[in-house]
């Protein structure tokens, strides 16, 4: 029974060895790490969960490392393709929250590019598929009087609200691995015969 664990934890250790760099403010490794966790996910199969949870390190990595346009961009486009996956069918409420919140990363990000009539149409659109996202709410309402964002009460609220997924009381360090072909751990060579 432990075997479909198992499979799983590479790709997931990886990734929090992404998030321990991410802690440290070291983004571009991590970025890498992230994305060798989802080679390694995708290469078993693992459920579309863990590439999404993935993703949104990643948009943190982004965001962090002032890359808003590029996060704007990638946010957008996951959002869309969920809802293209998802075609005619009525979206779970797990689905719905999903797609939301990539919306409100989406529209965070098109804030602090500069872009606010952007940022309020994702915005709107984030909470038109789920009210429970404070941050969209407050964002909404601070642009709709025509006051400006500050980069610190935005970077306030992001931490009130829960915004950020990569927190160092949301990553387990000793779950944190290296990917058997990490340019730190050197490949084995099988002889050649013959």
């Amino acid at each position: 029974m432990t075997a479909p664990l198992d499979i799983h934890r590479l790709h997931a250790g990886v990734a929090e060895a992404g998030k321990v760099l991410a802690l440290k403010g070291r983004h571009d490794q991590a970025l890498a790490k992230y994305r060798e966790a989802l080679r390694l996910a995708h290469g078993v199969r693992a459920p579309q969960i863990f590439a999404r949870h993935y993703l949104h390190c990643v948009l943190e990595s982004l965001e962090r490392t002032g890359a808003h346009e590029q996060a704007a961009v990638l946010a957008g486009e996951a959002a869309s393709s969920a809802a293209a996956e998802l075609g005619d069918g009525t979206p779970s409420d797990f689905q719905r929250r999903d797609r939301a919140c990539l919306l409100e990363r989406k529209g965070v990000n098109e804030l602090k590019a500069g872009d606010v009539t952007a940022a309020r149409e994702s915005l709107t659109a984030a909470v038109a598929l789920d009210e429970a996202l404070p941050l969209s709410r407050s964002l909404l309402a601070w642009t709709a009087r025509g006051l400006g964002v500050p980069a610190g009460r935005l970077s306030e609220a992001q931490r009130v609200h829960g915004y950020w997924t990569v927190r160092p009381d949301t990553v387990d360090r000793a779950r944190a691995c290296e990917s058997p072909t990490s340019p730190q751990t050197p490949r084995i060579k099988e002889p050649m015969n013959g």
